[in-house]
């Protein structure tokens, strides 16, 4: 019980590092460790550390990205969105980002990729999507001005499932992407 306490201190307090505040912590009524040996603690849930991960994630993105003019990558990202029936952001190595345009070029659909790892804004962009989309991850793609997901997962279960469903090949069709 012990080790798991103290990897649950670490996790906490490299959260609370990316977070800048404590405020979203529940606070234990005794100092955190002081009940190590108890059957009694302060749980935040399985649910709620990945939220903090991930809130975590989005702020180590935006301090990499270093100082950029937040409205012109917004500007940019939207017109991008709003300008291409089909739009990925990707890494040129990352293997789902690698997946998703297999997916896509099987079809001959299509699309714009913009590679965040090469293009001067992709640091900026890629910080940015987590207040657009919630999260920082690629591939990010859109259909028709729409957020898909990514390769395997986000809010339609990006395009391989998407594909598997059979919902991908008319997606692209409306759009004029096939």
């Amino acid at each position: 019980m012990i080790f798991i306490n103290s990897i649950s201190i670490a996790i906490v307090s490299t959260l609370w590092i990316f977070s800048g505040s404590s405020s979203a912590f529940v606070n234990p009524a005794a100092p955190i460790g002081s009940n190590l040996g108890s059957s009694s603690s302060t749980s935040i849930g399985v649910g709620n550390i990945v939220g903090l991960f991930d809130e975590g994630k989005k702020k180590l993105v935006k301090s990499m990205a270093g100082e950029y003019d937040a409205e012109a990558i917004q500007a940019r990202t939207n017109g991008l969105i709003n300008d291409n029936p089909v739009l990925m952001f990707s890494f040129t190595t990352c293997p789902f980002c690698v997946k998703a345009k297999g997916v896509l070029d099987g079809m001959n659909a299509k699309y714009t990729v913009v590679e965040l790892d090469v293009d001067p804004d992709g640091k900026a962009i890629r910080a940015e999507m987590g207040d657009l989309i919630g999260r920082t991850s690629v591939p990010a793609i859109w259909i028709g001005q729409e957020f898909v997901g990514g390769c395997n997962d986000g809010p339609l279960g990006g395009v391989v499932k998407l594909n598997d469903e059979g919902k991908l090949k008319g997606m692209l069709k409306n759009v004029g992407a096939l």
